[in-house]
């Protein structure tokens, strides 16, 4: 299972990674509200998620503040794809199956591995949403699909 867990994570980054490339090409995208507020999301979540996982605070106010520079953004993205390579890496399927206690609904307490799959599950969601944003711009956005990543890892 950690293994799988490592996989979703690294196409995430891949994935991210082009859907961010694709908004930095496109003239304009950055500008789009719900393009900026989607890719911020995203960022937060994997970040939220990320931190309940290890047991590390998170400062919800801060996080809620969507960057006025892509840069910005993109850098929230990184830190977040760092942080989940080197906490999945280290994994075991002992600490997958640790319960956590779920601040928006204290009577949950899903698995980790639970939330860590709904971090890669959600993004993907929103980086459908951002493409077909980009194409109505006119823009031919990435594919970023799960496969794709195997296939273009395998080459590697």
């Amino acid at each position: 299972m950690s293994a799988m867990i490592q996989s979703l994570f690294a196409h995430q980054a891949w994935a991210d990674s082009a859907i961010l490339k694709a908004v930095a090409d496109q003239e304009g995208a950055y500008a789009d509200e719900e393009i900026r507020k989607l890719l911020h999301h995203m960022a937060v979540v994997q970040r939220f998620f990320l931190s309940l996982a290890q047991a590390r605070p998170f400062d919800m106010e801060r996080e809620r503040q969507v960057p006025a520079a892509a840069a910005d953004l993109e850098r929230l993205f990184r830190g977040a794809h760092e942080d989940g390579a080197a906490y999945t890496a280290a994994l075991t399927d002992e600490q997958l199956s640790r319960r956590l206690d779920f601040p928006q609904m204290p009577d949950f307490h899903p698995q980790v591995r639970d939330a860590l799959i709904q971090v890669a599950m959600h993004s993907e969601h929103h980086r459908a949403q951002i493409a077909m944003r980009l194409r109505a711009m006119g823009a031919k956005p990435p594919v970023t699909d799960y496969i794709m990543w195997v296939r273009s890892s395998a080459a590697l």
